[in-house]
């Protein structure tokens, strides 16, 4: 199908005028066949004292599809006001229709409101001839399309990918082979639950959530490094339990009244925050990261001997938790 193009845009046109506001608005071509574009444009025209109310758009005009619409552009000389506005319009249906009237609305210098709209347009959406006689076949051959540069570095970062994971296997498996045979690995030394707990409630006062308004984040933050600690520190699946559960939990463990209220009042606050929308106040959200701290502080084993930790002996004198 060969797209008929007009060198001289035909300006079929709807003028309309209401006191001093005049709308026009052309086609460059009242006859095109389905599918193909219409460049339809609108003209508005006023004195400066008219206050003009120009239509928003969205995906039609009518029965015709909106493919495309450009800003408006406005210019003013001599106190008369010229907005200009291409549309270009489509329709997949074959027959003869109208352009409905392009309406604007505006007020004059004494308050009164009114509208202007232009004349409706006429125009043929032709169908596609089709040659019953030829053997059925693609409109156009099938064109090959050159691979970007976006999708050339897309497939390079792939087979990179790849390679690497590729590799990464082949280093375990050949690390497992080597600490089969007898080749010491050197293990890394697991960090404390207590040290691990406050070095994270140190990472979070460095990010200063509370302080750029997000509350919810720094209460969820703070709560999950406490409630992890106690997973490591005494057994129990803190992360997976309700405020209630986690304090029956502890009620298992020795530990100070005090504490035990402390830990109490961090996890209910907390709460409060994230699912009851409470806004707390500049002291609240100081005071989180030192009440997380000292409860940490207060519950970490006392003593280690000979690498272990030696609860049950040091409890009564210490006033640390051991579970009962």
């Amino acid at each position: 199908m060969v797209k008929r193009i007009f060198s001289i845009v035909i300006c079929v046109t709807g003028l309309a005028f209401s006191q001093d506001v005049a709308v026009t608005a052309t086609v460059d071509s009242q006859s095109v066949a389905i599918g193909d574009w219409i460049r339809y444009s609108v003209e508005v025209k006023h004195p400066s004292s008219i206050t003009v109310t120009f239509p928003v758009l969205k995906d039609s005009i009518g029965s015709f599809e909106i493919v495309r619409q450009d800003t408006l552009l406005t210019t003013e000389l001599n106190g008369e006001i010229d907005i200009k506005k291409n549309i270009v319009l489509s329709k997949y249906d074959a027959g003869n229709f109208y352009i409905q009237p392009f309406v604007v609305h505006f007020i004059r210098a004494d308050g009164k409101a009114d509208s202007a709209l232009s004349n409706p347009i006429p125009v043929e959406i032709r169908g596609v001839e089709v040659d019953t006689s030829q053997a059925i076949k693609d409109v156009k051959p099938q064109l090959t399309v050159p691979m970007s540069a976006e999708e050339i570095a897309m497939y390079a970062g792939i087979v990179i990918g790849l390679a690497g994971i590729g590799y990464g296997i082949y280093y375990y498996i050949k690390k497992r082979k080597r600490s089969a045979g007898g080749t010491e690995i050197e293990k890394k030394p697991n960090i404390p639950p207590h040290v691990l707990a406050l070095m994270q409630l140190e990472e979070l006062k460095a990010k200063r959530l509370w302080q750029a308004g997000e509350i919810k984040a720094y209460y969820s933050e703070a709560t999950e490094i406490v409630r992890r600690y106690f997973e490591l520190r005494y057994g129990i699946m803190a992360l997976e339990m309700t405020t209630g559960e986690v304090m029956t939990q502890l009620e298992h463990f020795r530990m100070e009244k005090n504490t035990f209220r402390s830990i109490e009042s961090l996890l209910t606050g907390s709460d409060l925050v994230k699912f009851a929308k409470h806004q707390p106040v500049a002291a609240e959200n100081e005071l989180v990261i030192t009440q997380a701290r000292t409860i940490v502080e207060e519950t970490k084993p006392a003593i280690e001997v000979s690498g272990k930790l030696n609860d049950h002996e040091n409890a009564e004198s210490k006033n640390v938790p051991v579970q009962s």
